[in-house]
């Protein structure tokens, strides 16, 4: 596995910071953030604990609507 999590974390936070629920740019849970990801970055260089990691260390925080589902709410900047 190809370790990316320095250029995730710079693109992340070039790109976007963190929102709610009420105010987002987009509202994904982490597959489908991951995937979003691998669309710029190689396909597995990081997977769900170096997400939750790399997103906690920017300030994000899982934001729950739903009993039981847990979203990442980010705004573009």
């Amino acid at each position: 596995m190809i370790d990316k999590t320095n250029q995730i974390t710079d693109f992340i936070k070039k790109h976007f910071k963190p929102g709610t629920i009420e105010k987002h740019s987009l509202k994904v849970v982490n597959s489908e953030l991951l995937s979003i990801l691998f669309d710029v970055f190689p396909q597995n260089c990081i997977d769900t604990d170096d997400l939750y990691d790399i997103l906690t260390k920017l300030g994000y925080e899982p934001q729950k609507e739903k009993i039981n589902k847990f979203y990442w709410c980010l705004l573009e900047k």
